[in-house]
């Protein structure tokens, strides 16, 4: 089946990859903290800024029509347009820090759904790629991700804790507390970019949080229905809380034995 979005996929890793490599190099440049609903500590680096409008100038060279939205300061409406939603640099604490859990995503959208996303990590040159024609591939290979397991055997990433809503942060921390007996290992990288390749990839079992902006949640979400995860769709229209597994067996002892415990 040939890809029809082949092009646009060549173009977005390439610019990617581009912009990662300089912000790399970079020290970070000046940051500055950003406001949230919650008050808690977020920041925004020159790297960022000068990632994103990388990334914006290559696209749009190829495909001068396409419009945008994007973390720092292209918050437009989402339309039927072909549109790209980008994350310039996800998990900017991690990489103002020096902590190598980070990365760019982005994610392009045809009316109003998701065809193509790229996933970046530049510490270890990882290069995510998915399209519904040539499914999930990692550097070029396609990836093959494990199979189910007993929840007692599930390594579970979570999302940061919310910084839109008290009552999601509040809820979040009250799941680590239900489930850190019911399942292997809990992890919190502390960047969506890298929740969601690592579980479209295998690498761990369950990914929950709640989801707020389209650039956060929209090009890992997309690659990992790609790959085969079972996606909670009740919790994510009602709650905003995504609940993502390898298998719809996962997924049911999750809520069986973890948010039967919580008021959602």
């Amino acid at each position: 089946m040939q890809d029809p979005y082949s092009r646009e996929l060549e173009v977005a890793a390439d610019a990617v990859r581009r912009a990662a490599d300089r912000y790399v190099r970079s020290d970070g440049g000046p940051s500055e903290e950003k406001e949230n609903a919650v008050g808690s500590y977020d920041l925004v680096t020159y790297s960022d800024r000068q990632a994103q409008e990388d990334i914006i100038r290559t696209i749009s060279a190829e495909f001068p029509g396409d419009l945008f939205i994007a973390e720092e300061g292209e918050e437009n409406s989402l339309t039927d347009a072909r549109t790209w939603v980008i994350d310039p640099i996800d998990g900017t604490l991690n990489y103002e820090r020096g902590i190598p859990m980070f990365g760019t995503q982005l994610v392009l959208m045809i009316g109003k759904e998701p065809v193509m996303s790229v996933i970046y990590l530049p510490v270890p040159e990882e290069m995510f790629t998915a399209t519904v024609a040539d499914g999930v591939r990692l550097n070029g290979m396609p990836v093959k991700p494990c199979g189910g397991h007993d929840l007692k055997k599930c390594i579970v990433s979570t999302g940061d804790f919310s910084r839109k809503k008290q009552e999601w942060r509040d809820i979040h921390y009250t799941l680590i507390g239900a489930m850190k007996d019911e399942v292997a290992r809990i992890r919190m990288f502390g960047a969506a970019c890298v929740d969601f390749a690592y579980l479209a990839s295998g690498r761990t079992d369950i990914h929950i949080r709640f989801v707020n902006k389209l650039w956060d949640f929209m090009p890992g979400l997309f690659m990992a229905r790609v790959s085969g995860a079972y996606v909670d769709e009740e919790l994510l229209s009602e709650k905003r809380f995504l609940l993502l597994t390898r298998t719809a067996e996962e997924a049911s002892q999750y809520r069986d034995i973890v948010l039967s415990q919580i008021d959602m």
